[in-house]
């Protein structure tokens, strides 16, 4: 029988938008537990400490969330999430997230909302509802070029310094390549540029992972299709889980998808943690950065976007997108990987510093199940993580 896989994702999409627009949200946020309720400053109030969100303006236009935990002033910390997630990743752990972490070893916290994610779907003049192909159109490539500089700016002017320490998770990471390389005089405005699960080469990506990038070309076509230009939203697709993952009924499938996605860590990620989970995840993205990121991986290329070769060679003067140059990536680097990472493998971490002329850190976590999650939401990460990341910053702070 065949299966008309365009019917079944305009069905997925159609009532991924029914359910945000008519499901009761009283009866679904009933389901969270307090930190899966609580955004980051409630969280941070929660745990101790006050909390600000400051707006940055990007030379682009689009207006980001900054999220501050303030601390020792000369000891900035600039926290990077990933794709699709918020910077709500960082704290939703509560007393051991790494935020709050950071905050009480009197780190002067700063988390970043990229560009189209929940907190950041603003712009000096495009809307993002009523404009959603202007404001949607672009990758990684602009969230590093335009939102970073801001951001690290904007940091620094705050706090007096002349340079900063930046932590980034799965595409957080891929934000200091870009950065460092399109942008070199950024380098030396980073202290220490430390990855946790780096996505740059996805030559050797696992699970879920790996069946999405084969079916990538069907996949874009089928999201260009149905028009999408922000995928998977808080507002749309957070109701949807939580209506499907925190039914009993449902819970162990959605568990075994997470583990197909992410590697399998039951005990760091356990079942109840669903409950906080989904009430900040997912926080968007966009068709475009998921485009970008199957062309790294079916072409073995960290490239620019690649339009096609008429339009490249307008954009490019090359048949192929410009590949990103490693070696101005001066800034010290520092690599963290987990063995059972589906998305971010040890394969591909190798090629990474290999590439990269300046690691001065490379950490393969002894912890046999350490998957792409547990950096930010591990059960585990005071014993099975901080240990390294702590004795790394104490070095270089």
């Amino acid at each position: 029988m065949k299966i008309d896989v365009t019917c079944i994702a305009m069905l997925l999409y159609t009532t991924a938008t029914v359910y945000s627009k008519s499901t009761k949200r009283r009866t679904l946020l009933s389901r969270l537990s307090e930190n899966g309720r609580l955004h980051f400053p409630g969280l941070a109030a929660k745990y101790g400490f006050s909390s600000q969100q400051e707006n940055v303006t990007t030379e682009d236009g689009y207006i980001l969330a900054l999220f501050h935990i303030p601390g020792n002033a000369s000891r900035p910390v600039l926290l990077i999430h990933g794709n699709t997630p918020t910077a709500d990743c960082w704290i939703t752990r509560g007393d051991s997230s790494p935020a709050i972490t950071l905050a009480r070893r009197g780190y002067d916290v700063w988390a970043i909302n990229l560009r189209g994610t929940r907190y950041s779907r603003k712009h000096v003049y495009l809307d993002p509802d009523n404009q959603p192909n202007k404001f949607f159109n672009f990758s990684f490539y602009e969230q590093a070029i335009y939102d970073m500089p801001a951001t690290i700016d904007f940091i620094l002017q705050k706090t007096g310094q002349t340079e900063l320490i930046a932590i980034g998770h799965s595409v957080g990471t891929t934000m200091l390549y870009v950065l460092g390389a399109e942008r070199p005089e950024y380098n030396d405005k980073i202290k220490l540029g430390i990855s946790l699960a780096p996505i740059s080469f996805l030559q050797n990506v696992r699970g879920l992972a790996s069946v999405a990038i084969a079916l990538g070309p069907t996949l874009i076509e089928l999201v260009s299709v149905l028009n999408i230009h922000e995928f998977v939203s808080h507002e749309q697709f957070a109701p949807l889980f939580q209506t499907i993952c925190l039914e009993p009924l449902f819970k162990d499938i959605c568990m075994s998808v997470i583990s197909f996605s992410l590697g399998d860590d039951t005990k760091g990620f356990e079942p109840e943690f669903l409950r906080t989970f989904f009430g900040h995840y997912p926080g968007g993205t966009t068709k475009k950065i998921l485009e970008h990121l199957i062309q790294v991986s079916r072409s073995n290329r960290f490239a620019r976007f690649d339009y096609g070769p008429v339009r490249n060679m307008r954009v490019y003067h090359s048949v192929e997108p410009v590949k990103f140059n490693l070696s101005k990536v001066t800034m010290r680097s520092a690599i963290f990987v987990g063995k059972e990472d589906f998305l971010a493998t040890v394969e591909d971490a190798e090629l990474l510093k290999a590439a990269l002329p300046n690691v001065v850190y490379y950490q393969v976590l002894p912890y046999e199940n350490f998957n792409h999650a547990d950096f930010i939401w591990g059960r585990y990460m005071a014993d099975n993580f901080y240990p390294y990341l702590f004795g790394l910053l104490e070095k270089y702070i």
